[in-house]
């Protein structure tokens, strides 16, 4: 069997006299209304809830934390390079 040849197939020849099932535009539309509905139910139930579970610290202060020890590394190396050609 090649690529293109399809005509033997016993699983594309099952697969050919299914019925094509979609949903309705109405009922499709109601569902995706029914998605934002909750989507925006639920932020606004809880729209500070990253500062309370925890995630302020992975959000603010480790990044904060860590550019300032990167910085005070960078002077450092500076400071250390600069005392060692003598400046």
């Amino acid at each position: 069997m090649t690529v293109g040849d399809d005509s033997n197939d016993p699983v594309l020849a099952s697969l050919a006299i299914l019925r094509t099932r979609d949903v309705h535009e109405w009922r499709a539309d109601r569902l995706r209304a029914r998605c934002h509905a909750r989507l925006g139910a639920q932020s606004r139930r809880n729209p500070r809830a990253g500062l309370v579970n925890g995630s302020s610290f992975r959000r603010l202060i480790a990044p904060a934390l860590g550019g300032a020890w990167c910085l005070a590394y960078v002077v450092e190396i500076i400071r250390r390079a600069a005392a060692a050609y003598g400046f």
